[in-house]
């Protein structure tokens, strides 16, 4: 997971509340609604960086949805990190708790793990690490092997409740470390592993940052520091 910082409401959700402010039962989000969506999760697969809120899984752009003629439900679905199941009727609405994971809202695949594993678990009185908290990034340490540990126990909570540790995941998180430090078999250098580091957490032109980014950060820097490392020792051991 990494920190998720929330950005200014659609326009269109804030004129729907305007439109409906005299007809408050038809403020609520769920079928039957008139709720903005698209636009919603536009706004969200934005300050997301098209990142899953809570597995770091690729999200397409709406401009790639776009392309094949399909809304962004065909992308993601919108998420409430406190369920709706535990929130009061306003908050079914509020910007502040909607983000946008894996599995699109059309999508018909089997999915064991993220959101669809959380349901209605009640993240406000049960230990569970939100995307909008701050430095989430602290609370996680991800392994070469693609797994990922829960440094506290609100995240070991979180690992456990999302299921991040689900063989998909795991093995999908390996195999993007695996090609970027080791492409084509060769281990990339402590320079080219800095490097990279600082550009995971860089969106590119299309305002997307890459897959399960935090997990290649923290190996490249893993990495790097044990060249750093090995470079030393051979150092002091060539001294006369």
């Amino acid at each position: 997971m990494r920190s998720i910082r929330k950005g200014a409401e659609p326009r269109a959700l804030i004129e729907w509340r305007r439109v409906n402010r005299d007809t408050p039962h038809n403020l609520f989000y769920g079928k039957g609604s008139t709720f903005p969506s698209e636009a919603v999760r536009q706004a969200l697969l934005k300050e997301q960086f098209h990142l899953c809120a809570y597995t770091l899984r690729r999200l397409p752009t709406a401009v790639e949805c776009q392309a094949r003629d399909h809304g962004t439900q065909f992308s993601c679905h919108i998420e409430h990190i406190i369920p709706q199941k535990h929130q009061q009727a306003d908050s079914n609405i509020a910007y502040k708790n909607l983000v946008a994971c894996y599995p699109s809202s059309q999508s018909k695949v089997a999915c064991g793990y993220g959101a669809v594993e959380k349901a209605d678990y009640n993240t406000v009185t049960k230990p569970f690490v939100s995307p909008l908290t701050a430095n989430i990034e602290r609370q996680f340490r991800y392994s070469r092997d693609g797994y990922v540990e829960g440094l506290t126990p609100e995240a070991i909570a979180t690992v456990e409740v999302l299921k991040l540790n689900h063989p998909t995941l795991v093995n999908d998180r390996a195999a993007v470390i695996k090609g970027r430090l080791k492409p084509r078999g060769t281990p990339i250098s402590a320079a080219t592993a800095r490097r990279l580091a600082d550009d995971v957490v860089k969106p590119d032109a299309q305002h997307c940052l890459p897959e399960y980014c935090l997990a290649l950060k923290q190996q490249a820097e893993r990495h790097a520091q044990n060249l750093e490392k090995r470079a030393a020792r051979v150092r002091g051991q060539a001294r006369p």
